[in-house]
């Protein structure tokens, strides 16, 4: 996975070539202290979801401490409870193994998920 944006971009689906980039998908959060529905859009990273709700994978320090989403850090770490896929990414691999979460910036949603913050 590479470098990801912060920002949205609207992009159109190609039927011949299989493109599903305009389908969303529903996304279950828990903050800890109440659960909130996310329509995300195919392909953007849970990092960026998360943001764009005003919900962050972030503490209070590594709000403003932390990679920017390029997987350095460990700082977005979230629970996972369904719908993502294997991890890809050295740290990430390295975390979901010590069971201490996934990284949110190296998540791209492909499917519904259900997530624990």
């Amino acid at each position: 996975m590479g470098n990801k944006s912060n920002t949205d971009t609207t992009s159109t689906s190609d039927p011949a070539s299989g493109d599903d980039s305009s389908n969303t998908h529903a996304v279950s959060v828990y903050d800890g202290a109440e659960w909130h529905e996310l329509d995300v859009p195919h392909g953007r990273t849970l990092r960026d979801a998360l943001w764009a709700h005003d919900l962050s994978p972030h503490g209070a320090l590594t709000r403003h401490l932390n990679c920017g989403g390029q997987g350095h850090c460990a700082a977005c770490t979230v629970d996972i409870e369904a719908g993502a896929e294997a991890p890809d990414q050295w740290l990430d691999t390295f975390l979901h193994a010590q069971d201490v979460g996934r990284l949110s910036c190296q998540i791209d949603v492909t499917q519904d998920m259900t997530i624990r913050l």
